[in-house]
């Protein structure tokens, strides 16, 4: 009898698990159905909020400055695509490809940049991540798969536009995805990238995100977690690391991160600075939390990020 009841109470819990595994992959994983410009507001918490006038504005000069929509297929079959704004001038500095982060939009989280970056004598071009917006997909894989998507952005870009000099540029999951690129066969007109509050790993987010929302261990979760993406998704949450790919990078990098980023910690950005072996500088914003650095110390970052594209569009003026 006791064999009974301890072979229930086992097979009880390996449902419980087996659904809360199902739950956390349907609530990180799949996409949703519609994602909306005007939905970061509707939120209280949400962290575009005090910036909402700036951000509405930013976001109706892109609307108009936007030339083409761009597409390409990406290894698996989808339909990416992406806004394209020409620069204004008759030879232009070159490119940035700017990726948005994890269920966000090209027009949302580079949306204070984009002018920057065009006021600079850049051409901007910004894709929708797989699984969101314009662009196919019905899962997110935390830059496994955008990774390769990245790299066939730029060759694509390369191949048509020929830049004098294309930036990689993202932020949270897009700084991720830009950072586990950098490894990449990629052309040789990319030059830099700049990657603000990336993870290092899906798995290491994934732990972070079920301890902070879901006050769940790590473990089991996630390796029901991992039987789901690898039989359902098609990706492991070990799949890619930002560390990893940095350590063998030639490429330069600028690290951002806001000081109050409890979505990604901080000691991520610590970890993928420490890892990377090409020239590198990180500048942090003190009272920024997620994804907040541009917004919080617009000028700062402003300052950073053109001397840093100077840098290194033209490496005699100066090492970091």
């Amino acid at each position: 009898m006791w064999i009974w009841i301890l072979a229930g109470i086992f097979l009880l819990l390996l449902l419980a698990l087996l659904g809360a595994g199902q739950y956390f992959f349907r609530f990180a994983v799949l996409r949703r159905s519609t994602e909306r410009e005007d939905e970061q507001y509707e939120q209280p918490d949400s962290i575009w909020n005090p910036f909402r006038e700036r951000m509405e504005e930013a976001q109706a000069w892109i609307r108009e400055h936007t030339a083409e929509t761009l597409e390409i297929t990406s290894l698996d079959g989808l339909k990416l695509r992406a806004l394209y704004l020409p620069a204004d001038l008759e030879a232009p500095k070159g490119m940035i490809l700017a990726f948005h982060g994890y269920r966000s939009l090209a027009t949302i989280d580079f949306a204070l940049e984009t002018k920057f970056f065009h006021d600079l004598g850049y051409a901007v071009v910004l894709p929708y991540q797989r699984s969101h917006g314009l662009s196919e997909g019905k899962y997110i894989t935390y830059g496994v798969k955008e990774r390769l998507d990245c790299r066939d952005w730029a060759r694509y870009l390369a191949e048509r536009f020929r830049p004098k000099a294309l930036f990689l540029a993202g932020i949270s999951m897009g700084a991720s995805t830009v950072m586990m690129a950098s490894e990449l066969e990629l052309p040789g007109c990319v030059r830099g990238v700049i990657a603000d509050c990336g993870f290092t790993s899906p798995w290491e987010i994934m732990k972070h995100v079920s301890r902070r929302d879901f006050k769940l261990p790590a473990f089991p979760l996630l390796l029901i977690l991992e039987l789901f993406t690898r039989c359902r998704a098609g990706f492991s949450l070990k799949g890619a690391d930002s560390r990893k790919a940095l350590a063998k990078t030639h490429l330069p990098v600028l690290f951002l991160h806001g000081k109050q980023d409890d979505f990604v910690p901080l000691s991520m950005t610590r970890e993928n600075f420490a890892a990377c072996a090409g020239e590198k500088d990180v500048f942090l914003v003190p009272e920024a939390g997620h994804a907040q650095s541009f917004a919080m110390d617009t000028p700062g970052c402003e300052k950073q990020i053109a001397a840093f594209l100077e840098k290194c569009v033209d490496k005699e003026r100066g090492k970091f």
